[in-house]
């Protein structure tokens, strides 16, 4: 199918001037809030998708209204090109894509396992026969045979995923025709799964919430002001800060340590991962922010002591944070509880999205030797800026909400300025 970009831009501007308002006045009677990771909105992204053998994921996306909801989605492989060598220049990650759509009824759930996807199949064992509940077999998830693992209404044909991908989801609300809606009405979670143990680990996924200034072409414009190209922000912006409340790099596990039991014979470390997307993509040439992303760090340990490094990523990352910088082991910089805030280097005008995920390897030695590895992952905070009412002047001042401004500069905003493009032909 294609979609006609410049007619739908028309139509966009034609509602707009029906309403008696430009472009730039209605821009002006709204701001550009912030992500959400508890409320439903217009575009879902998950950062960390894996399906590499050793872990897989497992997607939940609802429909929270009570009207039928279309999404096309991308998965997006971040995996390196030679995985058995560095990240860089030489060694890109591959973004390559797989789009697929769905279609939920009102007020439903869904779910897919990445490393299989889901057939859509109206046979699909129930979960209950008879009122007896049947077990479900992982191994027919995605098949003809699946059983109670695929029950429920599927919503279209969601595809496997390559082999050894590791990467991101991202889901954004569509009408009939596939044309970009703000409906606000998706909400999602993302479930890592250890293959060999079962642990599992889970995350919301970050939405943007969409608003009436979508013009529903292929070009969606996350914060920023009227342009060329925009006729405002149709979505909310990325942050381009974010504050990561985590253990530093060696610390000790203080669900262990801390207990009456836990002697000598018992030890303990965390570990961080951070896993980051930038915001502007390009779905139609497939272009990766090939200058690459630069994100600065600032770490303050439980003494107020403050820190610094950076790093840069292209398209897709997920970091051990002593990979970044030895900063954040606890010998280095002699804490064990960090906050680090994130934010995009100064001159790049785009927003990132990121989630944490920490691994607690606790070991004990009373009666032979016996390790556990548990992982959690964790959504991260965004921090806007407080501006003027009108949205058009800022302070600088960090903030959350509203409530963390000055009354000269009442409004809490995130100012990233984003943009992600459609393919026209699907």
């Amino acid at each position: 199918m294609r979609r006609q970009r410049g007619l739908i831009r028309l139509m966009g501007l034609a509602a707009l001037v029906g309403l008696g308002l430009t472009p730039r006045l209605a821009a002006a009677l709204g701001h550009p809030a912030g992500v959400t990771t508890e409320k439903s909105a217009s575009i879902l992204v998950f950062p960390k998708v894996i399906a590499d053998g050793t872990r897989d994921t497992i997607i939940q996306i609802t429909n929270t209204s009570n009207s039928i909801q279309n999404a096309h989605c991308f998965y997006v492989n971040g995996a390196l090109t030679d995985p058995t060598l560095p990240a860089g220049p030489l060694n890109p990650p591959l973004w390559t894509e797989i789009d697929f759509d769905i279609l939920l009824t009102k007020q439903q759930p869904t779910h897919w396992v990445v490393s299989t996807g889901r057939l859509d199949n109206p046979d699909d064992e129930p979960c209950r026969v008879s009122g007896t509940p049947k077990p479900c077999d992982p191994s027919t998830s995605g098949g003809d045979e699946a059983d109670c693992c695929d029950a429920g209404f599927d919503p279209g044909h969601v595809p496997p995923v390559v082999p050894d991908f590791t990467g991101e989801l991202k889901c954004i609300a569509v009408d009939s025709g596939g044309f970009p809606m703000s409906t606000n009405a998706l909400k999602g979670e993302a479930t890592l799964e250890t293959l060999d143990t079962g642990d599992v680990s889970k995350y919301n996924a970050i939405g943007l919430t969409g608003n009436n200034l979508n013009n529903m072409d292929l070009v969606l414009c996350l914060g920023g002001d009227v342009s060329d190209v925009c006729p405002g922000f149709e979505y909310d912006a990325c942050p381009q800060t974010w504050i990561l409340d985590h253990p530093a790099i060696g610390a000790e596990d203080p669900v262990v340590s801390e207990q009456d039991f836990c002697d000598d014979t018992c030890s303990s470390s965390v570990n961080t991962t951070l896993t980051v997307v930038p915001c502007t993509e390009n779905f139609e040439t497939q272009e990766t922010q090939t200058a690459g992303v630069t994100l600065q760090f600032s770490i303050t340990n439980e003494f107020e002591q403050t820190f610094s490094t950076s790093t840069t990523f292209s398209c897709w990352a997920s970091f051990n944070l002593d990979d970044i910088d030895n900063i954040f082991d606890t010998d280095t910089i002699a804490g064990s509880i960090l906050q680090t805030r994130m934010r995009t280097a100064s001159g790049y005008p785009g927003g990132v999205m990121a989630v944490l995920e920490e691994t607690h390897t606790d070991t004990f030695t009373s009666g032979g030797t016996h390790t556990f590895v548990a992982r959690n992952a964790q959504n991260a905070h965004a921090i806007g800026v407080c501006t003027t009412s009108d949205g058009l002047t800022k302070n600088g001042q960090g903030c959350t909400a509203d409530v963390d401004c000055p009354a000269a500069f009442p409004l809490c905003r995130y100012h990233a300025a984003d943009l992600i493009t459609l393919p026209a032909e699907q």
